[in-house]
């Protein structure tokens, strides 16, 4: 096969999960709602981190753990299909993950270096770091912040991700803020349906 038909396969794998009605737009809309997605430079790179923020309706409490349980994201990360811990001590951990991308056309795998960061004041940072994989980036970060009185939290999720693919830099600055989006829609749904299923 040559090599542009091979650029082109990859390239529409990635595409076709972009809406491509009206009426898809609008269900991706309300699936959306309430979160804000942006693209964030990263110095020396092509490719933009992706960010998302959302404010869910519970207590950094009930929040924080979900955040914590690695081995339990292949239950509700998007498009995680394996997530095993290989070694930890608190909040910090050496994580195997597996990620199916492009529609299922490949699986990114790497180890995982992820831990809780002290920081000042009320909020709570998890971050993750590739530690070696078959891409040449995953870098994660969750800020966690209490408001409305403790009330509800302020979920802050970026994520940078280069696959090593030859494909234009604004195709995955797009996946790393859609995964973004997915991954702060995903937490909610699982704050508010607990972790039945979880191993």
């Amino acid at each position: 096969m040559k090599k542009t038909a091979f650029i082109g396969i990859i390239a529409a794998a990635f595409i076709a999960g972009s809406p491509s009605s009206p009426a898809r737009a609008a269900e991706q809309h309300d699936k959306n709602a309430g979160i804000f997605t942006a693209q964030i430079p990263e110095e020396g790179s092509n490719i933009a981190w992706g960010q998302a923020i959302l404010v869910v309706d519970k207590p950094l409490e009930e929040v924080l753990p979900i955040v914590l349980d690695y081995a339990n994201y292949v239950q509700f990360m998007p498009n995680f299909t394996k997530s095993k811990v290989l070694a930890q001590r608190g909040s910090r951990a050496m994580v195997y993950m597996e990620v199916s991308v492009a529609k299922g056309a490949f699986t990114l795998w790497g180890q995982l270096n992820l831990a809780e960061r002290p920081q000042d004041g009320d909020s709570r940072v998890v971050e993750a770091h590739l530690m070696e994989g078959n891409i040449d980036a995953f870098n994660a970060r969750w800020t966690l912040t209490p408001v409305d009185g403790g009330a509800r939290t302020e979920v802050d999720f970026k994520i940078f991700v280069d696959p090593d693919m030859p494909l234009p830099s604004s195709i995955f600055s797009r996946e790393n803020e859609k995964a973004a989006g997915k991954t702060v829609r995903a937490l909610r749904t699982r704050v508010f349906e607990g972790p039945q299923g979880s191993s």
